[in-house]
């Protein structure tokens, strides 16, 4: 069989299937740390019985997400899968921004500027300067430490 062959059977067997998303990549990453684990525990626990009972759970664990993963990856219903994967996303991200701090130095008064002035930090002192919108590349002289460097904008 030519590999531009099987190349097109492939295609035409996912026609209209979901593929993958970052739904799937993260339910195929959480299934490697299971088999991981699950290698881990046979060999740090030493009781057979329960060895055998944790291995069992972890195992059962790790096929039920490769079934989900695979189900999700070949599904039909479109709508749902981009559904679950927009409320991961969602989740993600309200966990991220909880997790992260705002370092940005922009206030709430550059917001209204935006239109009319650029806002650049200082290559010297990360001092944050507000500049006229002007195009091209301009030289510009920091008040603060008198450091001269160039801004190169577009309007």
């Amino acid at each position: 069989m030519k590999k531009g062959n099987f190349q097109q059977k492939l295609y035409a067997f996912m026609y209209g299937r979901y593929g993958n998303d970052e739904l799937n990549l993260f339910l195929s990453i959480l299934s490697l740390v299971l088999v991981v684990a699950n290698l881990i525990t046979s060999f740090a626990i030493t009781d057979g019985t329960v060895r055998a009972i944790v291995g069992a759970c972890i195992w059962v664990a790790f096929v039920g997400l490769f079934a989900l993963t695979t189900f999700r990856t070949m599904s039909k219903k479109i709508y749902k899968r981009r559904r679950e994967n927009g409320i991961y996303l969602n989740v993600v991200g309200a966990l991220k921004r909880f997790f992260t701090f705002n370092t940005s130095k922009k206030t709430k008064s550059q917001n209204k500027d935006d239109e009319f002035y650029i806002f650049r930090d200082c290559t010297k002192c990360s001092c944050t300067l507000r500049l006229p919108r002007k195009k091209g590349r301009n030289k510009v002289k920091c008040p603060k430490c008198a450091h001269k460097f160039y801004v190169i904008s577009k309007k």
